[in-house]
């Protein structure tokens, strides 16, 4: 189709994707004045009776998506077919990426954004499952994420509504490395298939490897903690990811549905009472102590850092308040330097700079900010570029403490 053409009364203006049975097509809608998706079947694969299998699935996503109205759930707005029947229905436009495309270029989430989008994931699925719709093909392909971090679940097409004449006995569809083990086998399925593909993507994301089909407990516990598997981007031996792991991740791929969540909102709560607990108000005011005297520690080491003259020993004892006595003492009446000097001066100025804009303000030793600026001291005492500069390092490496302790990393 060009994308000149219209469908219906949308005119198209790009593909979005493309596969082997059909195409999304963005469009725009004239009369509502907005940017719409059109999905529709390749007009050569509804000839027979496999044509008309799969114009039924189709249909049967159109109906599926159509009923559920949630955040987390691409809006259906019409279903349709052209003047040659070729079915096509149209829905929300989203701009985004699956999770497919971040996971095979690499890209890892931390704990926290694996949880937000993995919750936002299972409450669209308690409202399908409330609503008596099973996705039965829950994987990052079909987990959209947008720029503003909210997760759109896509792709219905081989959803099973209860009582539904579409549901097969022994019809196995989804897609391998997700399905549950009882969707495998082609055996009837409930919500809890879903909260098992959900842990496999879980699994994926936390790990960066895919949960192959059928691993009991034991051996995903095992694959977590074994060295050779270590997570990409998170520290496996981090009691939160074990946790975590432990937890929720496990129960969800087990083999037997009745050993895993019940519902999407169970699952949520595991979540919830995984996450570490907050720490009482008193915890918090002993915790602030101990950190504000760790604070004053390292101040005061960074200031022993900074005053101790170039060439004397660290090792040295020196009380801050004769540091303190030290740097007024070395504001001296200025010194006559010779041209050598001058230059000298200029170069370890301009060494200073260059490490204090790369973050070398103390280390490694004798090739840092520190180092340079009392280096164009010891020439130059009353340098006014290198004293404040050296109080450039001294505020940065307070900010960087204090930046560390709010976070957590003593």
């Amino acid at each position: 189709m060009e994308q000149s053409e219209k469908l219906g009364k949308y005119q198209i203006e790009s593909i979005l994707g493309e596969g082997g049975m059909g195409i999304v097509y963005k469009a725009y809608d004239p009369h509502l004045a907005r940017i719409v998706a059109i999905k529709t079947i390749r007009r050569g694969l509804l000839e027979g009776t496999s044509g008309q299998d799969l114009r039924e699935r189709f249909s049967r996503e159109a109906r599926a998506e159509g009923r559920l109205v949630h955040p987390n759930i691409i809006t259906i707005y019409e279903f349709q077919e052209d003047d040659q029947g070729t079915p096509f229905f149209v829905m929300e436009y989203v701009e985004g990426k699956d999770l497919k495309q971040y996971l095979s270029r690499g890209i890892r989430f931390d704990l926290e954004k694996t949880l937000h989008i993995i919750e936002q994931v299972l409450r669209a699925l308690g409202h399908s499952h409330g609503e008596g719709v099973i996705h039965r093909d829950i994987k990052p392909a079909n987990i959209i994420l947008q720029e503003n971090d909210t997760v759109k679940i896509a792709d219905f097409g081989i959803a099973r509504m209860e009582e539904s004449e579409f549901t097969q006995t022994g019809m196995v569809m989804g897609t391998p490395q997700y399905i549950s083990p009882e969707q495998r086998l082609g055996r009837r399925v409930d919500g809890r298939s879903d909260l098992y593909s959900t842990g496999a993507v879980m699994y994926e994301l936390l790990t960066g490897q895919k949960a192959s089909p059928g691993l009991k407990s034991s051996t995903l516990w095992q694959r977590l903690t074994d060295g050779g598997n270590r997570l990409d981007t998170l520290d496996a031996n981090d009691a939160k990811i074990q946790r975590i792991f432990r937890v929720v991740v496990v129960k969800a791929l087990a083999q037997d549905p009745d050993d895993r969540f019940a519902s999407a909102e169970e699952f949520i709560q595991a979540i919830n009472n995984a996450r570490p607990t907050p720490e009482s108000s008193s915890g918090r005011y002993h915790k602030g102590l101990w950190l504000g005297s760790i604070l004053g520690a390292l101040v005061l080491v960074a200031v022993y850092f900074l005053s101790t003259p170039a060439g004397e020993s660290t090792s040295a004892s020196v009380a801050p308040q004769q540091t303190a006595v030290s740097q007024q003492a070395a504001i001296a009446a200025p010194v006559s330097l010779t041209d050598e000097q001058v230059q000298k001066v200029q170069q370890h100025l301009k060494v200073a700079r260059i490490h204090l804009l790369v973050g070398r303000l103390i280390f490694p030793a004798g090739s840092n900010a520190a180092h340079s600026y009392k280096l164009a001291l010891d020439i130059d005492p009353g340098n006014t570029e290198a004293r404040t500069g050296l109080q450039d390092v001294e505020k940065q490496l307070i900010e960087q403490v204090e930046q560390r302790i709010a976070s957590g990393d003593v």
